[in-house]
């Protein structure tokens, strides 16, 4: 099993955050990482709609999609996967 110092590691060196954080409308990026599953997870906030429209279409989001798929932990026999929705703030 990977530990979190390691992920840690790995996610500063990769520059993963600057590579998101870096795509036009991104107005903000969360990096998390799930021990227990495995999971590393990137929580988005977008300028606009329009933003969110056109990020999977950005050169960044597929540079970062390589990066994801190239580091040294990666299990293949899992993929990128996203998640598409909307704050609630009144929850």
């Amino acid at each position: 099993m990977v530990g979190s110092s390691q992920v840690r590691a790995w996610t500063n060196e990769s520059g993963i955050g600057a590579v998101l954080r870096d795509i036009p409308g991104v107005k903000d990026v969360e990096i998390s990482f799930c021990p227990g599953e495995g999971w590393l997870a990137a929580r988005y906030i977008f300028n606009d709609l329009d933003d969110l429209i056109a990020f999977g279409d950005q050169p960044g989001y597929a540079k970062a999609i390589e990066v994801l798929k190239t580091a040294p932990h990666q299990d293949s026999s899992r993929g990128p996967h996203e998640f598409k929705g909307f704050f609630l703030p009144e929850a």
